[in-house]
């Protein structure tokens, strides 16, 4: 659909698609959707084949990410939530993810993983628990299956050549 210059295109409205299908489900689970529908929207892609491969490296850059958070709440959890924690350790687990994903060559997994680190780490709230670190990781999972889901059966099936 275009108007004038701008357009909205099939992927558009999958990402759209994708967020809702989230906001809605978590309502009913009374989870927060923020993190899954940022997933979602990292990993859904123009066409099936490229969200799939990109799902992958999507996936592991989210486990990278979630296990520092991890990381970071033990420790800022430790040092009775130290000011030096988020000041000097968090930068220095960012970090540890780029060298990393880097060194497995997984450079286009950075910003997912960043993300995801950054989103659970800055937002944990008073006096969560371990679980909350990992129901966030999760909810980077979902986000992610929520994107493949839409864009597998939100697409046109590939025009066969012959």
């Amino acid at each position: 659909m275009q108007f004038g210059r701008f357009r909205i295109g099939l992927r558009t409205l999958k990402t759209a698609m994708a967020v809702m299908l989230i906001i809605t489900v978590f309502y009913f689970f009374k989870r927060p959707p923020f993190v899954a529908s940022l997933a979602s929207v990292f990993a859904l892609r123009e066409s099936w084949d490229k969200t799939l491969s990109f799902a992958k490296i999507r996936l592991i850059s989210n486990m990278v990410g979630g296990l520092l958070a991890l990381v970071y709440f033990l420790v800022y959890s430790h040092t009775h939530h130290a000011v030096w924690v988020p000041m000097i350790f968090l930068p220095f687990l960012v970090i540890v993810a780029i060298v990393f994903l880097d060194g497995f060559d997984y450079n286009s997994g950075v910003i997912g993983a960043l993300a995801a680190l950054l989103m659970i780490s800055l937002n944990i709230p008073p006096g969560a628990t371990v679980v909350y670190v990992i129901d966030r990781i999760a909810d980077t999972f979902m986000g992610v299956l929520v994107a493949i889901g839409v864009n597998r059966f939100a697409s046109p099936e590939p025009k066969k050549k012959g």
